[in-house]
């Protein structure tokens, strides 16, 4: 066994603690970029949830707008189509034109397109179609015919 001088054992005393905060380091950027990722992803999800329930609610609106027109323009579907994209166009959304249909009662259905807020989705290729939500939506008028 040798024995370590004075000198020698500060020496050995410092790098085992310089060891010891490297590994602290280490783990702590880990956790890091662990949380990071996830929250990136948890914030893609999410707008993507919330882009899906909120078109769906404007959708609706946007019909039942539309077939408030459809009622007091007596059945004209250019009127209809246009109250329809006016009240999603608010929202920055997009009416699909060959979408709409009426029926008889005045009810209207349709597509409306919407384009989620995401940081990874819209950059990854194949994943580019997920912030691009379609949702179906229908609504009645109130108005007496």
């Amino acid at each position: 066994m040798t024995k370590l001088s004075t000198g020698q054992r500060a020496r050995k005393l410092k790098d085992l603690a310089h060891d010891r905060g490297d590994v602290i380091l280490s783990w702590l950027s880990r956790v890091v970029v662990v949380l990071a990722i996830t929250a990136v992803i948890g914030f893609d999800a999410l707008s993507i949830a919330v882009a899906h329930v909120s078109a769906t609610d404007d959708a609706n609106t946007a019909a039942v707008a539309a077939s408030a027109a459809w009622r007091t323009d007596k059945g004209a579907l250019s009127p209809t189509l246009l109250a329809a994209q006016t009240s999603a166009a608010q929202h920055d959304e997009i009416v699909l034109p060959t979408s709409l249909t009426v029926e008889r009662d005045g009810t209207v259905h349709l597509k409306l397109q919407r384009h989620a807020t995401t940081l990874v989705v819209r950059h990854i290729g194949p994943l580019k179609s997920w912030a691009d939500v379609i949702v179906k939506g229908s609504g009645k008028s109130d108005l007496t015919s």
